[in-house]
């Protein structure tokens, strides 16, 4: 139940960045950096979640990664 808690709280925590910048359609005040690190951080706690058959780990880190991945490719889009 923890897992799933921590899960919900951390996948939550990206989507108002991602919404603020399709809104306003700019990614100037998001950290490139952060989010590459952000995006292999819960890419590895995937696998990792896949690993040790942890549905908490897999389902969270899943809609994590999809959502700083897509915060990521409409960086990449908007200023490179």
């Amino acid at each position: 139940m923890i897992g799933y808690i921590a899960g919900t709280l951390t996948t939550i925590a990206f989507a108002p960045q991602l919404l603020k910048a399709l809104k306003t359609k700019s990614t100037k005040d998001v950290s490139l950096l952060m989010l590459i690190c952000s995006t292999s951080g819960m890419a590895l706690w995937l696998v990792h979640g896949y690993l040790i058959h942890d549905n908490a780990l897999v389902i969270a880190n899943f809609i994590s990664v999809s959502l700083a991945f897509s915060l990521l490719v409409y960086k990449m889009k908007n200023e490179y």
